[in-house]
């Protein structure tokens, strides 16, 4: 099946191209129908004696709020009439998001079956054979290679430990007061849930092409390359302002402008799969997080620190200052840390998935952040940044700067962002799977050709005696 719009093949049961995000036409008939759609306008109660006539391209929908309540017809797009009676505003919302990033619509994924494995148990020699992949001898073959949604286990060992470790530092410092403990804090709030999230997402990468040095290698070096980015647009003048969309358009390019960088070369063609790009992109926007993080933990523990000093006579003792700024420093990062997997993470995930499905076999340049592919998505990534900021563009609303607000807020840009990650990694699947089915035809037809099979052979013609 070929996209009526761009002309890219397709699988018969897709329903939007992986190209460009049309709808494929012959996608809905290859389907079995779930729910009887009304077929022609006239099928609408709209289509009265003397109702006029629906502008070209758009139909009637009535809207009845209560059963027996007033009726109420309004026009909408043809297309858009039929997202509405299947599913609703919530089902057109989510079409208009795959169109956008140009994915598909996700398919049997279960949150039940994806993470059923998360609380079972495990052997040591489990754990280590796990952990011990992405060297060329433990890199599996590409037939071998899984294409239904995986089963992730690991990353919840992650976030237990670093958890329970974080919580007995803190409960550690209350007891005994010694300041020495005050770094184990910092650094196990900052690093525990945006490494859990980033196991995830290693788990997710089913070619396991890539070892947890090198995702940490890209950690370090792609969050510490992003931050300095970032730092540095923040010095320009028409970058430093108060407008909310500034901070999502000089972070989130800042992140892909790394992932750029860190994968110049040979490196981004030693892993060619979207899902290498997407576990990339969030070891990057892990290392952006985690560094943030720090900063923002390190800001409230100073500041508070410096303010009862001031305020404290002379001979007040320390302990119950060092105690309080803490406490504020703890509460800091352990919203920052129950966060992270909704922001910097998943945003730079996203991007990066988007700029691999542009690259596809061939190696990463700055030009492919210019392409079509790309740009939907990230355009979904700053809006998501620029959302999840909201509260701050609108200081004086009583509602977004609130405890429910902003936590709406968060729901909101996290549900999306991870719906879109989730399509990503779904396509990332079928990319796999294409790769697997052109292997296995391409060996056949060399195994074909070097046994001479395949070759339509006709039978010899009797020869006339010679000299006839």
């Amino acid at each position: 099946m070929n996209c009526p719009r761009c002309g890219t093949a397709g699988l018969p049961e897709t329903k939007f191209c992986k190209n460009c995000g049309a709808p494929m036409g012959a996608a809905s008939s290859a389907q079995p129908a779930a729910a009887p759609q009304p077929a022609t306008p006239a099928a609408y109660p709209a289509a009265y004696p003397g109702a006029p006539t629906p502008p070209p391209g758009m139909v009637p929908v009535v809207y009845q709020a209560t059963p027996g309540g007033p009726q109420q017809v309004y026009y909408m797009p043809a297309q858009g009439a039929q997202a509405h009676g299947a599913g609703g505003v919530l089902a057109g919302l989510n079409a208009e998001i795959r169109k956008i990033a140009a994915t598909d619509e996700l398919e049997g994924f279960s949150l039940k079956d994806t993470f059923g494995q998360a609380f079972s148990r495990h052997s040591e020699e489990e754990i280590n054979d796990y952990l011990v992949t992405g060297s060329p001898r433990t890199t599996p073959p590409l037939e071998l290679v899984q294409t239904d949604w995986p089963k992730p286990w690991m990353f919840f060992r992650i976030l237990a430990v670093l958890a329970v470790a974080y919580a007995a530092f803190y409960g550690l410092f209350l007891y005994s007061q010694n300041s020495k403990s005050i770094p184990a804090i910092m650094v196990l709030g900052t690093f525990a849930v945006p490494l859990a999230s980033l196991m995830l997402v290693w788990e997710l990468n089913t070619p396991r092409n890539m070892s947890i040095i090198t995702v940490l290698r890209f950690v370090i070096v792609g969050g510490g390359c992003s931050i300095v980015i970032t730092m540095l647009a923040y010095l320009v003048p028409f970058l430093s302002g108060d407008n909310i969309l500034i901070p999502g358009f000089v972070e989130e390019t800042a992140k892909i402008l790394a992932v750029v960088i860190v994968t110049w070369g040979a490196t981004s063609r030693r892993y060619p799969y979207q899902l290498n790009g997407i576990l990339i992109g969030c070891a990057v926007g892990s290392g952006f997080a985690c560094i943030e993080t720090l900063g923002y933990g390190l800001d409230a523990y100073s500041q508070t620190l410096i303010q009862l000093i001031g305020q404290a006579q002379n001979g007040t003792p320390l302990a119950p200052i060092f105690a309080a700024a803490t406490t504020v420093m703890v509460d800091n990062l352990t919203m920052r840390g129950v966060l992270a997997p909704f922001g910097h993470v998943v945003w730079c995930a996203i991007s990066a998935g988007a700029l691999w499905r542009v690259k596809g076999d061939k190696p990463v340049s700055f030009a492919m952040l210019l392409d079509g592919r790309f740009l939907g998505a990230f355009a979904i990534v700053m809006a998501m940044h620029d959302l999840w900021d909201i509260s701050i563009a609108f200081p004086n609303n009583a509602f977004l700067n609130s405890t429910a607000g902003q936590a709406c807020g968060w729901i909101i840009t996290g549900a999306i962002s991870w719906y879109v990650l989730f399509t990503m990694v779904q396509q990332g699947l079928h990319q796999v799977r294409d790769m697997k089915k052109a292997q296995l035809e391409h060996t056949v037809a060399h195994v074909e050709a070097t046994l001479g099979l395949g070759t339509k052979r006709y039978p010899m013609q009797p020869q006339a005696p010679a000299g006839v």
